[in-house]
Parts: C-alpha cells; sequence; structure tokens
C-alpha cells in the first residue's frame, strides 16, 4: 500500500498542438518538472517529464516547428519531440491545471549548435499564477516559491550546462524580429538566494536514512547501511556549522528509529528550505556501484528505482509503526499542486548536487532518478534521496566505510546546499 501512486502527480498528456512560437500540451494536471535537450541532422528539441501518454501523440507545426509528437520513452517518463525546420530555443515552459505551455524563440544556428553541445539541462516549469490555488492553512511556502529564479552573475563558463529563463515576461517569440544577427545569450546557471521561510539563514534538513532496529541494507565488508549514513549526515552538518552560512539540521544524530513520516514532519516543523535523506543502495549483482539522486514522483523512472522505493518506504513495517497513524497526510499528500512547486526545486538542487560530487565520486549511469520515497512527499519542502553507492559492490563499500570517502561525500553535498541555498 505504501507504493499506491498519488494519481494526480503523474499527468497524463492527452493532446498537441501549435501556433507560431508556442506548443502547447494538454494534460489532466500541471506536469511537475522537465529536462530538455537539442538534437541535429534532422533538428529536434526534446522534453523529458514524469507524465503518461496513453496513446502515441503527434501534430503539425507552425512557423519553425515543423510538428511535434510524444509518447512514453522509458516507464514513467514521457518525451516530447519538436521538428524543427529553423532553430529555435525554449524560453519558458509554464503549467497549469490543463497541462504546459512551452514559449520559444528564433535563434541562430551557432546559438542552436551550443543548445545540442550543452546537452541535457534542467528546464524550469513555473505554474500559471491563474492556476495557483491557495495553499492549505498548516502550509508556509517560502515568498519566491512560485517566481523565477533569475540568473544573477555574467554567463557562466562554457563547460557548464545553461538553464533557460522562467519567466514570459519581456521574451522575444519566434514572430518577433530576433536580437542582433539573431543571436541569444545563454544565461549563468548561477541563481539568487534562496528566501528562508524561517527568516534568518536559510534552513537544511538532514536525514541519516535508517537507524536502530532498522539496519538497512548490510556491506558485503559487513558494517550496515545505518553507520554510513550518519557519518556522512555528521559530517555535512559540521562542514555547513563551520561555515556558518545556513543553518543545518539533522533528523538524527545517534543510533535510533525514526518513522518515515516522523522524518518529513521534522522537516515540514522546522519550516525547511531545503531537506536531503542520506541512504546508500544494495544490489544482488556485486558489480552494481555508483551514486544517484531521486526526486519525488508518482511513477518510478525505471524498474530498479521502484524496487528501492519499495525496499526503502518498508522501513516502518520494520519498526512495526502503522504509517497511516503515524503521518495521515503522507497518502494524498501529492494533491496540493504547492507539492508541484517544490518538485521543481527539488530538481533543481538534484542538478546542482550532481555538479558539486562530479568530481568527486562515481555516479551510476543517469545520475537523477524519479521515484515514489515517502520521505520525499513534504508538500512545502523540497526534497532529494541520495544514494551514496552499493554497500554489496567492493569499492563502493571501501569508499563509503572509509573516513577520506565520507568527507568527499560531505564536502560536496555541502558545497551543493550552500551553493542551491546562497545562490553561489
Amino acid at each position: 500500500m505504501l507504493l499506491l501512486p498519488a494519481p494526480l502527480l503523474a499527468a497524463r498528456l492527452t493532446g498537441l498542438s501549435v501556433v507560431p512560437g508556442v506548443v502547447t500540451v494538454v494534460a489532466d494536471g500541471p506536469p511537475a518538472v522537465a529536462h530538455q535537450f537539442a538534437l541535429t541532422a534532422p533538428d529536434r528539441l526534446v522534453i523529458d517529464l514524469p507524465a503518461v501518454v496513453p496513446a502515441q501523440l503527434s501534430a503539425p507545426g507552425a512557423g519553425s516547428i515543423a510538428a511535434v509528437r510524444a509518447a512514453m520513452f522509458s516507464p514513467g517518463m514521457a518525451r516530447l519531440v519538436l521538428d524543427l525546420s529553423g532553430p529555435l530555443e525554449i524560453v519558458a515552459a509554464r503549467s497549469s491545471a490543463t497541462g504546459l505551455t512551452l514559449t520559444l524563440r528564433r535563434i541562430s544556428a551557432p546559438a542552436f549548435a551550443e543548445q545540442v553541445r550543452r546537452g541535457r539541462t534542467p528546464l524550469p516549469v513555473a505554474p500559471m499564477v491563474a492556476a495557483t490555488p491557495a495553499a492549505p492553512a498548516d502550509f508556509n511556502l517560502p515568498p519566491d516559491m512560485f517566481a523565477s529564479r533569475e540568473p544573477t552573475a555574467p554567463p557562466a563558463a562554457a563547460d557548464q550546462p545553461a538553464t533557460p529563463p522562467a519567466s514570459p515576461v519581456g521574451i522575444q517569440t519566434e514572430n518577433a524580429p530576433a536580437g542582433p544577427a539573431g543571436t541569444s545569450s545563454p544565461p549563468s546557471r548561477r541563481m539568487t538566494a534562496i528566501r528562508s521561510r524561517s527568516g534568518g539563514k536559510p534552513l537544511v534538513v538532514i536525514d541519516a536514512g535508517h537507524g536502530g532496529k532498522d539496519v538497512g541494507a548490510i556491506s558485503v565488508l559487513g558494517g550496515y547501511e545505518k553507520d554510513v549514513t550518519l557519518a556522512i549526515a555528521r559530517l555535512t552538518a559540521r562542514r555547513l556549522e563551520r561555515s556558518g552560512r545556513v543553518r543545518v539540521q539533522l533528523t538524527r544524530d545517534n543510533d535510533r528509529f525514526i518513522p518515515l513520516g516522523g522524518r518529513v514532519m521534522i522537516a515540514r516543523k522546522a519550516q525547511a528550505d531545503l531537506f536531503i535523506s542520506i541512504h546508500a543502495d544494495s544490489a544482488p549483482n556485486p558489480e552494481a556501484r555508483g551514486a544517484s539522486v531521486y526526486t519525488v514522483s508518482a511513477v518510478a523512472s525505471d524498474a530498479i528505482a521502484a524496487r528501492l522505493a519499495a525496499r526503502e518506504n518498508k522501513a516502518d513495517i520494520i519498526g512495526g509503526v502503522n504509517l497511516g497513524v503515524e503521518a495521515p497526510e503522507v497518502g494524498d499528500i501529492m494533491i496540493d499542486l504547492s507539492r508541484r512547486a517544490t518538485s521543481n526545486v527539488s530538481v533543481l538542487f538534484a542538478d546542482i548536487l550532481q555538479d558539486a560530487l562530479s568530481d568527486r565520486i562515481r555516479f551510476r549511469g543517469e545520475f537523477h532518478r524519479f521515484a515514489g520515497f515517502i520521505v520525499l512527499k513534504a508538500p512545502d519542502v523540497p526534497s532529494v534521496l541520495l544514494e551514496t553507492g552499493y554497500v554489496t559492490n567492493r569499492d563502493d563499500a571501501a569508499v563509503l566505510f572509509s573516513g577520506e570517502g565520507r568527507q568527499k561525500f560531505a564536502d560536496g553535498i555541502a558545497r551543493a546546499v550552500e551553493r542551491h541555498l546562497l545562490g553561489d
């Protein structure tokens, strides 16, 4: 029962339409998050989003969009493809109760080639103001939760992927003349600081997975997952406390059991600006290795993600806790639109976390995945679950049970937290 999806989170795509400069995706709810990349030969823009496409969709194009089509790309992941007759870029993505609207503009051939070179990057999806309901009384969302996070620095170095601006205000669609030589400068990934929900310095809550009677995965070296997660959580907290730029709180600072719903409530009651749950993975195949990060989705991105969520969500069963009594709101928490807003922020942080860890640890294939983890379902706290590696792999276990390896994780996590919350 812990894996029953919240049906409104995974939008069902039911139609497509195109006018010059605008693509509209009809859905039964607002898509929460998306990634984008560009391809050549022929020129295409591709958007991946956690959604369901019951039957393959297509629509004729208009302007520089030759055609548009959508289908399931992998379990839980829909792919929207824009076939182009001229180079375009997406400058805004807006969600509403009836779907997703993409606004595009013309760019030069060199600028499109740069998009292709950057590869897969996040596509911020902001809700339309008219579609944003009032949040429940016990929610305290950041005042800038629904606003775009505009770049505040000069363009980043060429080897850093750029994120397009989310706001349509002042944008130039393909019907309007382009700027000089039809070029556009890609914005930097540097963002403005998060405005703390509780006032003062922003707060991150770090959750050391498992604990007490719930030992988690057992390492091939004989140790327990619960000890790895606590050690990395403590080191990350110390690193952030030494810096003194953000506040940090641990869900546990010793070997004790906390129900999954209790971990969520700790973050919510503290009015956290970010929640990070730290875990270590296991697999029957001893060759499986590498770290990955998860953000919440009612539909898992792949079978491995689904099995992992099922295993982690059994922690309350191990602890003998009735989740329905411990955290009754978890079952239907996703129906609020604010959950979708925090999902967008969670995805942005997942990408920052990947950047911060990329020169320190080994990743497992596609680093960012989606699954229905209970600890990620706080409706008003952006949340990620970091799987630090496989304790069933000797190489990963050697890193995770060493002081040097744990410190590498702690330094990378702390760097990502400060970059995300402070706009570094």
